[in-house]
């Protein structure tokens, strides 16, 4: 399953290490087999781990791509990962080990956050760019891998569970009513708020970027359902079966 965690403060102030520490311990549950840290200035990664496809420490995250550019923390499962592992060889990429996730660091440092497009799988992706210093969250086409995500206008705090997030010690809890009254209505929410004030769930198919300059989140969708069009080629047999 893993847990990812992030907290990215725009106004420069420092990431302090215990409290993402604290923060990552409310999805321990999430990875009992390791835990790994990162934290550089205003930038923090916390992984939680559950160790699936290398179990070895090559595998550990937050992970670094080769070049220094990308360091990635990532929740799911990636089913072609190795057709796109022989690919980046062929560019001239090297790996030292067999996990989904290297392969996406190095598919960043070679093709950008494009790269997430050609995914085959169930993701929940946390990206901090070394040089643009721009955070990328990105989830799966289907929203299989869950991330929440609090902005108030310096600090970003993304996670695998809200329960991380609202640990934040600027995190004032509160009830978000239009949600709320969405519940109440359909007995579920539709929209991509939350029940708690100010906690976002990113899109399905959606990447979202936030840096410094902008001190904005920038939602980037890309990819939709389509029904328009209809399979010609399967045959009735092939439908009944």
């Amino acid at each position: 399953m893993c847990g990812i965690l992030g907290i990215y403060n725009l106004d420069g102030s420092s990431v302090i290490k215990d409290s993402i520490v604290e923060m990552g311990n409310q999805i321990n549950h999430r990875g009992p087999d390791g835990e790994g840290i990162f934290v550089q200035n205003n930038i923090g990664f916390v992984h939680k781990r559950l160790a699936i496809l290398d179990p070895s420490e090559n595998g550990q995250q937050p992970m670094h791509s080769k070049d220094g550019k990308w360091v990635v923390v990532f929740n799911g499962c990636i089913y072609n990962f190795k057709e796109l592992r022989e690919e980046l060889v062929g560019k001239g990429h090297t790996f030292n080990s067999e996990s989904d996730t290297e392969v996406i660091c190095e598919g960043l440092a070679a093709y950008g956050t494009k790269f997430f497009e050609r995914f085959n799988g169930m993701f929940a992706i946390g990206a901090w760019n070394t040089e643009e210093e721009k955070l990328y969250i990105s989830r799966d086409r289907y929203g299989i891998k869950p991330v929440y995500y609090w902005f108030n206008g310096k600090t970003l705090v993304f996670a695998s569970e809200i329960k991380a997030i609202i640990k934040h010690p600027d995190y004032e809890m509160g009830v978000d009513l239009d949600a709320l009254n969405e519940y109440f209505t359909f007995q579920n929410i539709f929209s991509y708020n939350t029940l708690f004030k100010g906690v976002h769930m990113i899109p399905p198919a959606n990447t979202a970027v936030v840096d410094s300059e902008t001190k904005f989140v920038k939602h980037n969708s890309w990819w939709d359902y389509d029904f328009s069009k209809t399979d010609d080629a399967m045959s009735f047999a092939d439908a009944k079966e």
